[in-house]
This record gives structure tokens, C-alpha cells and sequence, in this order.
């Protein structure tokens, strides 16, 4: 009981502990959003202002053919640039002493305005801001504005403006200037549609944040952001501010954000089935455990089973060559008793005047019986050998094994197969070849099925004609019972191997026993188990390769190839 609470309560602190780090989480993402948020506005109200001053530095450049005397049709210049931009209400044309020689109104202001901007109070009213302008002008030669100031109307309304002064410069004096009006309002109109769409307001403000012009968004809905930027123009600064609403929250207007929230609380929901899934966890553990030691069983069992299958084979072949291998051993008996006997009579012949053979003679006879007699026991110690080590059981382990002793250990049993069957057994190995990765045992019993199938079908029990379902398999010819084993290197880009050739001059293979070759226990023998070359093409797979096999037809032969291809032993890993 003391241990279920125990329980309880850290596991109500552990909600608890995750319930304040999902809090803060929360607030610090909201915190993290606003200043993110502030940081954007900052930037774009600093973009803005920067394109603000582009755009006044190339009226500066425009207007600057209206400070010649002699320009040609000075008033259609004038409402040409006038009309490319809307924010100059008016231009005048200074002499030296700043009296007015020519001056032209917006034509934007003909329907509100038709005498103009200075129609209510007179221009000479607003002589001391061109003054002040015009004087920075003439000192820095560049362009110069005045400080705002508000133009009535009437009925309570009027323009923010400032004045620009372009000085005309003749050699080095100042024969005139050029004075350019702007409304406020209308320097800032040419972003409006982009400021309104993102929920924004730009405006103009003096020192105590009263605002002189303003363009943007006309409803107001949210939380209000606001930054400030200075507009830094030659005589005069202006403070440009800019507000932006976002509703609230606006921490989830960011998709990462809603992703890292919706993160937390997928982990909490985790949490609370941790406990079940741990138990979960420990009970399939324990059951992959079980199969996969019931796994490694059935990997086992088959692995005995398939060695079984081919000591079976073994022995069925042994089977098969037991009579041959009577005869084959009670020649060279035979020999070495007859030439043991002969060596007796020499040595207990008494040396007689009669006796025709001298000592010397007779010891070269001696010795040429013993010769006779060691080849003959080789051979015979050969043959039984080669049974030995075909038929005894060996455990399964691949190492790296010359080429060429793969066929030279299975030759001594194919020639005795042949000689029983007439059959002419021609090798054909390539010189110098490599070894290979493989189990010895396993590719000895291969190359000892391929060929028995390939000389039992050319062999003296096939006589007469052997009829396998529709098809019909004939005799062949005794001179044309060959059959030839070869061994030869291939390349196949960096992959070095050797491929065995098995290839006889048989009745070749009918459309119908082709398509059944390699299926277990089916077999063309009435004595056959149906296994040889099932097991033969699942040991070449094991070994990584493919058997494979083809029939041509050359008259007047028909030759049946079995092949398969084995790694180098450099090729492959230990």
C-alpha cells in the first residue's frame, strides 16, 4: 500500500513538473514570437524609409532639368514630371533673390484645388521655410528641405508639406532655385495598398508623437506593435512610425511554433501510457526472445537436414559404383599377386651352369616385378581412397580451395563411371588457376552429380529408345560419348571467378523435363531419388552463384551444358 502511494505521488509530480515546463513553454514561445515580430517590423519599417529617401533622391535628379533658364517648354516639362508624381503639389522657379518666376500646380489638384495649394493663405505667407531651405541649399549645393509645416484649406483641413530647394549653379555663383512642395501624405501613398494588406499603418510624427500624415490599414483589430525609424533627408528629419495589429494569440501564427506546442503535447499524452507500455515492452521482449531461439533451432534442424540430404546422395552414388569398384581393385590385386609370385620363383631358382639368366638379369627382373607391384598398390589405394573421402561425414566450413583440386579429387571416381559406361572423359582446366571460397565436400558432390547425369545420359543403359511423357530421348552413338569438364577464370568488372563447365553430348533435354529439372523428386530414372540437382543448385546458391544450363543443337550433336560460377578466395571475406 505504502508503495502504490509512494507511486502516486511521483507520478502526480511528474504532471505536475511537466504541466510547468509546458506553461513556460508556452509563455516563452509567445515572448520569443513578439520579438521576433517586433525585430520583422523593425526591419521593414527601416526598408521603408530607405525607400522613401531612393525615391526623393530620384525626383531630385528628375527635376533637375527645370533649374535651366533656357529650358525648352518649361511649363510641359514641369506637368510632365508632375503627373509621374503625385506626391509634388506644386513647382516654382526662383531667381537669386528667391522672387517667384514661374510656378506650376499638381494637375491631381485641379478637381479640390483649382488655384492651388496657396489659394487659402498666400504663398509669401510661407517665405521664412523656402528661405530656410534654400539657404542650406546654397551652402551645400545639393538639395535642401525645410522643416513641415501645415498649409489650411479651410473648414479645418490643409496639408502637411515640406519644401525642397534645388540651387541652379552658374560657373561659381547661384543664379536661381528650384522649389519643389511635397505633401507628406503623398510621399507615403505609393505604399499604401501594400501597408493596408498587411494590417499596417505608416505615418509621419513630429517630436511628441502627433502625427502628421498617415496611409495604411483603416480597421483596427488585435494587439498593436509599434516601431519608429528616422528619415534622414538634408536640412530637416523625419520620424516615420509604424504600427501593426496581430490578433491574439499571435505566438500561433508561426507553423514551426503550433508544431513544437502540438510536439509537447503529444509527449504528454506519451507520458501518461508509459507506465502500460513498459509492461508491454517487457512482455514482447520476452517473447521475441523465445522465437528468436526457436528461430535459430529451425536454422539448425535445416542445416542438419540438408547435410543428411547429401551424405544420402553419397551413398547412393557409392551404391551405385560398388560393382565398379570390385572390378577396379581386383585388377591391380590381381597384378600384384601374379607379379609377388614371380619375384618368389626368381629368388628360390638355384643357380645352375643350366640356369640362362645371370644375376644381374635376374635382379632387373626383381625389380621391375616390385615396380609393378608399388604402381599397381597405388592404384588400388587410389581408388579406395577417393571412396574414403567421398563417403565419410565432415562438417560444413568453407576455406580457400585450389580449383584445380576440386576436380582432381573426383576424377579417380568419374573414370571409373566412365569406363563402366563408355564414356570418353576429357578435361579441359585452365593454367594457373585461383582458389576458391567454398566447402570442398559440398562442390566435390556437385560436380559428381552434374557428371554422372550428363554420362548416364549417353551411357550404355539408354540404348533403345526412352520415352519421358511426349517426348522421346534417343541413343547416342558410342564414338560420341564425351564428355568434358572444364575450368576456366572469368572476369565481370572487378569480380574475379571461376566458372565449371559440365557438358555432354547426351539426347539433350525435352521441353517437359526442362521445365521440371530442378523440382524436388522428380526424376527420368527408375532407380533415381529426384534430389541431385535440387541439391545441386541450393549449394551453388548458398555459395552465392546460380547453376545454370543450356541446350544446343549442332548436327550432328546435341550438347548439354551445366555451369556455375564460385567467388576467388580474394574476392571473398573470411
Amino acid at each position: 500500500m505504502m508503495l502504490r502511494t509512494r507511486r502516486a505521488w511521483l507520478w502526480a509530480l511528474l504532471l505536475l513538473l511537466i504541466a510547468v515546463a509546458l506553461g513556460s513553454l508556452i509563455w516563452l514561445v509567445g515572448r520569443y514570437e513578439q520579438a521576433r515580430f517586433e525585430d520583422q517590423l523593425e526591419l521593414s519599417a527601416g526598408d521603408l524609409s530607405n525607400s522613401i529617401r531612393a525615391k526623393l533622391v530620384r525626383n531630385a535628379q528628375r527635376l533637375m532639368v527645370l533649374t535651366e533658364r533656357e529650358t525648352p517648354n518649361w511649363n510641359w516639362t514641369a506637368r510632365q514630371l508632375l503627373e509621374q508624381s503625385p506626391e509634388i503639389l506644386r513647382i516654382e522657379r526662383r531667381d537669386a533673390a528667391l522672387r517667384t518666376e514661374v510656378s506650376i500646380n499638381s494637375p491631381f489638384l485641379k478637381q479640390v484645388l483649382p488655384t492651388g495649394i496657396f489659394n487659402y493663405f498666400g504663398r509669401h505667407n510661407f517665405y521664412s521655410e523656402v528661405t530656410h531651405a534654400c539657404a542650406l541649399a546654397a551652402r551645400s549645393l545639393e538639395p535642401a528641405y525645410s522643416v513641415n509645416y501645415f498649409v489650411p484649406q479651410g473648414n479645418g483641413r490643409g496639408y502637411e508639406v515640406t519644401d525642397m530647394c534645388l540651387p541652379r549653379v552658374e560657373g561659381d555663383k547661384i543664379t536661381g532655385y528650384l522649389i519643389a512642395t511635397y505633401a507628406l501624405d503623398g510621399i507615403l501613398t505609393e505604399w499604401a495598398k501594400a501597408i493596408a494588406r498587411r494590417q499596417e499603418e505608416v505615418s509621419f510624427v513630429d517630436a511628441s508623437g502627433a502625427r502628421l500624415a498617415a496611409v495604411g490599414a483603416a480597421e483596427h483589430n488585435g494587439n498593436r506593435f509599434t516601431t519608429q525609424a528616422i528619415l534622414n533627408l538634408s536640412g530637416v528629419a523625419f520620424i516615420l512610425r509604424m504600427d501593426s495589429w496581430r490578433r491574439s494569440p499571435y505566438w500561433l501564427t508561426n507553423t514551426p511554433t503550433v508544431l513544437v506546442l502540438l510536439l509537447v503535447v503529444a509527449l504528454s499524452a506519451v507520458l501518461g501510457l508509459l507506465y502500460r507500455d513498459t509492461r508491454k515492452r517487457l512482455r514482447t521482449e520476452a517473447r521475441l526472445a523465445r522465437e528468436i531461439v526457436q528461430q535459430r533451432k529451425t536454422e539448425e534442424l535445416s542445416r542438419q537436414s540438408l547435410e543428411r540430404l547429401q551424405k544420402s546422395a553419397r551413398l547412393a552414388t557409392l551404391g551405385e559404383i560398388a560393382s565398379m569398384l570390385s572390378h577396379e581393385i581386383n585388377q591391380p590385386l590381381a597384378a600384384i599377386a601374379s607379379y609377388a609370385s614371380g619375384s618368389l620363383n626368381l629368388l628360390e631358382a638355384k643357380s645352375t651352369e643350366a640356369d640362362s639368366l645371370g644375376n644381374a638379369e635376374k635382379q632387373q627382373q626383381i625389380k621391375q616385378a616390385l615396380e609393378h607391384i608399388t604402381a599397381q598398390s597405388e592404384r588400388a589405394g587410389l581408388v579406395i581412397k577417393s571412396v574414403h573421402d567421398f563417403a565419410r561425414r565432415r562438417e560444413t566450413e568453407r576455406a580457400a580451395v585450389p580449383a584445380q583440386a576440386l576436380i582432381d579429387d573426383v576424377l579417380p571416381l568419374l573414370q571409373l563411371q566412365a569406363k563402366q559406361l563408355g564414356v570418353q572423359l576429357e578435361t579441359h582446366i585452365a593454367a594457373d588457376l585461383p582458389s576458391v571460397w567454398c566447402d570442398k565436400t559440398w562442390v566435390e558432390q556437385v560436380i559428381i552429380n552434374l557428371a554422372r547425369n550428363g554420362m548416364q545420359a549417353m551411357g550404355m543403359h539408354t540404348m533403345g529408345t526412352q520415352t519421358l511423357g511426349n517426348a522421346k530421348q534417343t541413343v547416342t552413338p558410342p564414338h560420341q560419348r564425351i564428355l568434358t569438364i572444364s575450368a576456366q577464370t572469368t572476369q565481370t568488372g572487378a569480380l574475379t571467378q571461376v566458372e565449371f563447365t559440365i557438358q555432354d553430348q547426351g539426347p539433350g533435354l525435352s521441353p517437359e523435363v526442362a521445365e521440371k529439372l530442378f523440382t524436388p523428386f522428380f526424376t527420368t530414372k527408375s532407380e533415381g531419388m529426384g534430389l541431385g540437382l535440387s541439391l545441386c543448385r541450393t549449394v551453388i546458391e548458398q555459395h552465392g552463384g546460380r547453376l545454370i544450363y543450356t541446350t544446343q543443337t549442332e548436327p550432328p550433336h546435341t550438347r548439354t551444358t551445366f555451369s556455375f560460377k564460385l567467388m576467388t578466395s580474394h574476392a571473398t571475406p573470411a
